[in-house]
């Protein structure tokens, strides 16, 4: 009774219904209770993530630009799905969704400004639904499609598919026009949405699985890019040198230093004797890490300009010789035997990676195993579309419980298998196939013994040398949450491999279930049922639970990388360098962290204040409170994060994203991406 038989046919007049009426023809008040409705479907058939301080980020960004849109009678909300894929959709009425893959792969505000711009045009231009909410609404129609497969393509097979995403793709070059003008009014940078083009470009080119889903969503990134550079918010012509200046010092401003040294650059190309520019230049230079640069930049910068300039550069340079002096008297910490403990910390980390990689392969299998045995339940997953369920019926309670089924199912593949997690997360060593977050590890250690080759070792490294001891004491915890990862997503995938026989014996006998004339199945198959059904429920929602453990591990252990590479930075050698690091956790997170002198006599790292601002922020404590915990329960800041039970995926992000506001490079990532791109880095001023 339950088995699905339409044909692409009825997939098609469904989707006709969908669009009942061109979209101009729809009133606003249709259009956000349809909207609604699409939303109870899609929250109900995803995770949702509730981690506050994520939460309020995105919701920050959306809001910056949602104050700028001309639709003000559309009640505008986004909501973050816990989905590890790059993709974001809109629908109509003011929903907007972007899945946590998404979130982890831009690389600042400015490029997640850039995809919620997007998907806010399609709203405000009335695309009506585009071509993922589409998808996402045919599949919760037909019951359970996205528990095993895209129901689109189960029908319509990929050429069907693609018609579908072709229809759409004016829309989303208008979308990208609109979006483009949408972040420029709310202050954010409209060349990102040039950089997270070539940001996905790349990815495409390196791992085109990475960004399938958004690829059948979107416009080819080269094909968005050509309309882009047409558009006067990127042609330099239409900028005065002055507008330049003013977009640098905001940039600055937002803690975006490489973004800012770029306009500045641009700046003295056109005037080589702007004081102002110089200045600037010199503080951005300093942020980066590159005091004698920026000691040169500033005595340019003396030379010139008003005696207000002049007086502000040789106070910068002061500051910054006594930096110096700073970072020499810091080298008496130097522990004796660094090198070797480095390079023993290195040893050990090689033979854990061989044990980690080998659990991984046999993880990797069970994956195989468990996605073959899903391939092959899905004909027997029930087509609940031709059915009026009535609400308080049985049937709608099978319904549900299906729901929750595939919810946990979802759950449980993705946390377990996903890209970024652990079975395909993790990585290798092996020659030749270095990967993941086990040649992350590998390549903090290279970078730490590097200096010890340099005769004489630069003063920035010995200032750093300090934190050696605890940096190998958190890539040594590292190692081991990588490997109980691993455990947990195997133990999930051998919970799932179980209760997939359950779930096969549940399937066949729904399928021999009736539905009667009243629309629902009678009390007695019903309760046949409900054993094994409770039972499935159960058994999913446990495997979702230990392959959400495994996650949660792995992705502590990329905080720890994470707190390694800030560290790195060179940010705690000095207050000057450190105020860039307290300015850009204030900008981000409301609290400056603790300051200089308490960070060096607690024995505290850049990456430790960093981890701890986070957390603070999204515990509603303080900086200082947390690091007192940590110290009191003898165990890192990252370990308060977890007692806490923080989302460690938001914490990883947030840590990515501070530690991106000193090292991305647009140059370079446009300059990679220009090979397969059609980005005019001229034109952009680059």
């Amino acid at each position: 009774m339950f088995r699905r038989t339409l044909p692409l046919a009825v997939v098609l007049s469904l989707l006709g219904s969908l669009c009942p009426a061109p979209a101009l023809a729809m009133s606003t008040q249709k259009e956000i209770a349809l909207g609604q409705s699409y939303d109870q479907e899609i929250v109900q058939g995803s995770v949702i993530e509730t981690d506050p301080l994520l939460n309020a980020y995105v919701q920050g960004v959306a809001g910056n630009l949602w104050n700028q849109v001309a639709r003000k009678d559309v009640p505008y909300s986004i909501k973050i799905i816990k989905d590890d894929q790059i993709n974001s959709f809109a629908t109509m009425g003011g929903f907007v969704y972007v899945n946590e893959g998404l979130i982890d792969f831009v690389q600042s505000d400015d490029e997640l400004a850039s995809v919620i711009g997007h998907e806010t045009g399609h709203i405000e231009r009335r695309h009506v639904l585009t071509t993922e909410s589409k998808a996402e609404v045919l599949n919760l129609l037909f019951g359970l499609a996205s528990m095993f497969s895209p129901i689109i393509y189960e029908f319509g097979g990929l050429a069907e598919a693609g018609i579908m995403a072709k229809i759409q793709r004016g829309d989303e070059l208008q979308a990208d026009r609109y979006g483009l003008q949408l972040m420029s009014r709310a202050g954010y940078d409209p060349e990102s949405m040039v950089t997270m083009m070539a940001h996905l470009g790349v990815l495409q080119d390196e791992h085109s699985d990475a960004v399938s889903k958004y690829l059948e969503d979107h416009p080819d990134p080269s094909a968005r890019v050509a309309h882009l550079m047409g558009y006067p918010e990127l042609d330099p012509k239409d900028v005065t040198t002055a507008q330049e200046l003013v977009q640098a010092s905001s940039d600055e401003d937002r803690a975006r230093y490489s973004f800012a040294r770029l306009r500045l650059d641009q700046v003295l190309k056109q005037d080589p004797q702007s004081s102002e520019a110089l200045l600037e230049l010199g503080q951005s230079e300093l942020a980066l890490g590159l005091p004698n640069k920026s000691e040169q930049t500033l005595a340019e910068a003396a030379q010139l300009g008003s005696a207000q300039t002049r007086a502000a550069a040789n106070q910068r340079i002061a500051a910054l010789r006594k930096m110096t002096a700073q970072e020499v008297a810091l080298s008496h910490i130097d522990p004796p035997n660094l090198q070797s403990s480095v390079e023993a910390a290195q040893a050990t980390h090689a033979q854990n990676a061989v044990e980690i990689g080998a659990r991984e392969s046999e993880g990797k299998n069970q994956l195989k195993a468990v996605e073959s045995r899903i391939n092959t339940l899905q004909y027997e997953v029930p087509d609940l579309s031709r059915i009026n369920i009535k609400r308080g019926s049985r049937v709608e309670a099978i319904a549900k419980n299906l729901t929750s089924m595939a919810r946990s199912l979802n759950s449980a593949l993705q946390d377990a298998g996903g890209d970024t997690s652990p079975i395909g997360g993790v990585g290798s060593l092996e020659k030749n196939k270095e990967s993941g977050a086990l040649k992350e590890s590998s390549d903090l250690y290279k970078e730490m013994l590097a200096p010890f080759a340099m005769k004489p070792v630069p003063t920035e490294s010995v200032a750093i040398f300090p934190s050696y001891p605890q940096m190998i004491g958190d890539l040594a915890r590292a190692d081991s949450e990588l490997l109980r990862s691993v455990d947990a997503a195997r133990a999930s995938l051998t919970q799932l491999d179980q209760t997939l026989g359950d779930v096969d014996e549940f399937l066949k006998d729904l399928d021999h279930a009736s539905v009667g004339y009243s629309g629902d199945i009678s009390p007695s198959e019903y309760a046949g049922l409900t054993l094994l059904m409770k039972k499935c429920v159960e058994e999913l929602s446990s495997a979702a639970s230990s392959a959400s453990e495994g996650a949660e591990l792995f992705n502590l252990a990329r905080s720890r990388q994470l707190s390694a590479r800030i560290t790195l930075l060179g940010l705690g050698t000095s207050p000057q360098l450190y105020s860039t690091l307290q300015y850009a956790l204030s900008h981000r997170f409301g609290s400056k962290g603790v300051d200089y002198r308490t960070m060096l006599h607690d024995g505290l790292t850049p990456g430790d204040v960093a981890a701890a601002t986070i957390v603070a922020a999204d515990i509603k404590s303080t900086p200082e409170s947390v690091i007192a915990e940590a110290k009191s329960s003898g165990g890192s800041v990252i370990d308060v994060a977890n007692a806490h039970k923080m989302h460690a995926w938001p914490l990883e992000i947030f840590m990515g994203l501070v530690y991106l506001d000193y090292t991305d490079d647009p140059v370079k990532e446009l300059r990679k991406a220009d090979g397969t791109m059609a980005v005019d880095l001229n034109k952009l001023g680059l």
